[in-house]
Formats: structure tokens, C-alpha cells, sequence
């Protein structure tokens, strides 16, 4: 880094200081928003559990005397009222029913032959009383298999009178520690990539259009700095605004989960513990720093395309909505392929979810920090000749 170089930066850096919003969003917010999302999130869900158990459903049945005692086991359930149906409506709006139980005629007989049968569970998962009518109906379902299961072993000589007393559960043996960790690496490089989009974005549109409409660009380049220090020196600040806000968004995830969760009561519900280990942090910030080069060079990039801060803004957005779009792409299956660690972004957050769950694979994480580290020096040379044109710097 040169002495002019330097100067720049510690210029970008002193304007942003001076900025209390850009100090509050990078060094304040992560603190207030994570615990504000927790105990919102924790209120919400308590309150519409209380409201579930509240609502009184009903429920359509077809068909209901093909399987003896399904009408009174039914009725039985809590919070359910029955209406018997001579046929499936067309709709469960227009009936104003939230689920309908279809048993087809002749089911048992169908069992005792051996054919095929299928009770239905009609309901809509994208209706919050129709998905409740489904949950409470489960144990309901699970009886008329038990039911059907009985007279099919009847109809083959059995002395079955009665479904025989068998459960069939699941049992999660997952550690709150793996738990966690399953968590982090879901989360946190989305959140990665969110924080350090979200922080570069202001600070780079700033320090390039917002020096050209405060009449203030041209006495920068008057100074005795290249047109490549000059960039380097913004692109730095830019780069350190967005690697503080992104660590200060962990740290702030980090003390939520750790501290002020137990001490807001969520800590009893929690099925899992939040923690990342030393060495895991500094290998995350190690792939993040390729990223936020890339990032940083790109939008300033930008900044110097755009004739201004509107205009900036608006090409700005486009490019962190995408940055978001890449990053949801680390959602879904454990193992992608090795094709995706070539995608800008999307390589990066790949490349963490492996090392917070210590699946490194050597190829993924040459590809994904060769191919993150060439295109930040394709933007860079990008943006340094934006900036060295002054028609495309200082067009109408």
C-alpha cells in the first residue's frame, strides 16, 4: 500500500465516522436487531400456539360408517366439530369446512380381498386452519391404518379383535451443540454474504458518485495520487466497512443465542447451542475476505459508471438483490457439485457451510477462493479504468 493509497483510505474511513448512520448500522444495529428478531420471533410463536389450540375446526366426513367408531373418535378430538357429507365438495371455502375426511364405500371389503384402498385427508396446507385441522387429525389417521390393518389380518384367519398396542416414533439424538452447528451452517454464510452486500452498498455508492454530485471528485484527482491508488484507497475503506459490519453481525448473533437469549427466557425452548470455534472463525474470514474484495470492487465500479447518486443507488441494488439471490443459493442439499463453486458469491457461502460442518473438500475450496480471487482483480482493473475515463466518470 502506498502513502497516497493510504491517505485515500483513511480519508473514505474519517467521512464514514462522521456518518452516524453508516456508525449505527455497522456497529449498533447487529446488537438490537438480533435480540429484537428472538424475542419477536419467540412472542409469535407462543401466541399462535395459544390461538391454535383456541380454534374450533370443522371437519367434513365421507363415508364415515365404513370404518366402525372413526365418527366417535372424531368428535373425540378436541376442538373439532363434525359435519357428516354425502360427498366430497368441490371446494372447502364454499362448504366453509376446514378439512374433509373422505373413507371411500366398501373400504374394508376392499382390504379383507387384499386390493388396494386409500382414505383421504383433504386440506389446504397453505390455510392456517385448514394445516391445524391436518395436525390434529394425525393421530386420527394413524388409528384408521391400525383399523384396516386388523381386518385385513381377519380376513386371513387371524383372532384379531383389536389393533395390538405398537408405537412407532422418532428420536432425534442430535446434541444441542450439532444441533448448532447445523444451524450456523445454514445460516451464517447467508448472512455473511447479506451483511457484507448491505455494507458496502452505501459506503461505495458514497465515495464515487456521491464525490462527484458534492463537487468534491475533482479535487481529488487533482491530487498528486494515480487514478489506481485512488481506487484502491476506496475500494479499502469500502472493503473494512463491510468485513466490521459483517463481524459485528456475528458477534451480535453469537452473544443473542449465548447470552441474551438465556436471560430473555428463550434459552428453555432452544434445542440447540450456538458457538463457533476459533480456528472455524478464522477460516471464515478467510473465505469472506476474497468475497467482500469482489463485492466492494464491483459496486465502486458501479459508483463510477453512474452519472448519480440516484442512478448509483439504483444499479447498487440490482447487485446486492442479487448477491442475496447467490447467497440463498447455499440452501438445500449437503453435498453440491463442484460446477457451483465456480458461481461468484454462491462459491463462498458453500465453501463455509463445509467448514462449519467439516466437510472441506480440498477442489471446492481451491475452486471457489481461485475463482472469488480472479474476478476481484478483473473488478478491480474494471473499476480503476472507470475511474481513469473521465467521459464515462463525468458523462451527463
Amino acid at each position: 500500500m502506498t502513502s497516497k493509497t493510504l491517505a485515500v483510505y483513511l480519508k473514505e474511513i474519517t467521512d464514514a465516522l462522521r456518518d452516524g448512520r453508516s456508525v449505527f448500522a455497522i456497529f449498533v444495529f447487529p446488537f438490537i436487531l438480533y435480540p429484537a428478531m428472538i424475542g419477536f420471533t419467540s412472542w409469535i410463536q407462543s401466541k399462535n400456539a395459544e390461538e391454535a389450540k383456541g380454534m374450533t375446526l370443522r371437519i367434513g366426513m365421507v363415508g364415515e360408517a365404513q370404518i366402525p367408531g372413526l365418527a366417535d373418535s372424531l368428535r373425540a378430538v378436541p376442538g373439532v366439530e363434525t359435519v357428516s357429507l354425502s360427498e366430497r365438495p368441490k371446494s372447502l371455502e364454499g362448504s366453509k369446512l376446514d378439512a374433509v375426511l373422505d373413507v371411500p364405500q366398501g373400504i374394508a371389503a376392499h382390504v379383507a380381498a387384499g386390493d388396494s384402498a386409500k382414505v383421504q385427508l383433504v386440506y389446504k396446507e397453505s390455510d392456517n386452519r385448514s394445516s391445524q385441522a391436518a395436525d390434529r387429525l394425525e393421530p386420527l389417521l394413524d388409528q384408521v391404518r391400525r383399523t384396516l390393518t386388523v381386518a385385513w389380518a381377519r380376513s386371513l384367519g387371524a383372532n384379531a379383535q383389536a389393533p395390538p398396542a405398537f408405537t412407532v416414533e422418532k428420536q432425534d439424538i442430535s446434541s444441542k451443540s450439532e444441533m448448532g452447528r447445523f444451524f450456523a451452517a445454514l445460516l451464517i454464510p447467508y448472512l455473511l454474504v447479506f451483511l457484507i452486500a448491505a455494507g458496502s452498498m452505501h459506503m461505495a455508492v458514497d465515495a464515487t458518485t456521491g464525490e462527484k454530485e458534492r463537487s468534491t471528485l475533482e479535487t481529488l484527482l487533482a491530487t498528486a495520487a494515480t487514478r489506481g491508488e485512488l481506487v484502491m484507497g476506496k475500494t479499502m475503506a469500502v472493503l473494512t466497512a463491510s468485513i466490521a459490519g459483517a463481524l459485528m453481525g456475528i458477534t451480535g448473533l453469537f452473544l443473542t443465542f449465548n447470552v441474551i437469549s438465556p436471560m430473555m427466557g428463550v434459552a428453555q425452548r432452544q434445542s440447540m447451542q450456538f458457538t463457533i470455534t476459533p480456528d472455524k472463525a478464522g477460516l471464515l474470514l478467510l473465505t469472506m475476505i476474497p468475497a467482500a474484495i469482489f463485492i466492494a470492487a464491483t459496486l465502486v465500479a458501479i459508483g463510477c459508471f453512474a452519472r448519480g447518486m440516484r442512478e448509483g443507488q439504483a444499479y447498487a441494488s440490482y447487485f446486492y438483490m442479487a448477491t442475496i439471490f447467490l447467497g440463498l443459493g447455499s440452501f438445500g442439499q449437503q453435498s453440491p457439485p463442484t460446477q457451483r463453486f465456480f458461481i461468484p458469491v454462491l462459491n463462498t457461502a458453500l465453501l463455509q457451510r463445509e467448514i462449519l460442518t467439516d466437510t472441506v473438500n480440498s477442489m471446492h475450496a481451491f475452486t471457489a477462493i481461485g475463482t472469488t480471487c480472479a474476478l476481484a482483480a478483473i473488478m478491480l482493473v474494471v473499476a480503476v479504468r472507470l475511474f481513469s475515463n473521465e467521459g464515462v466518470l463525468f458523462r451527463n
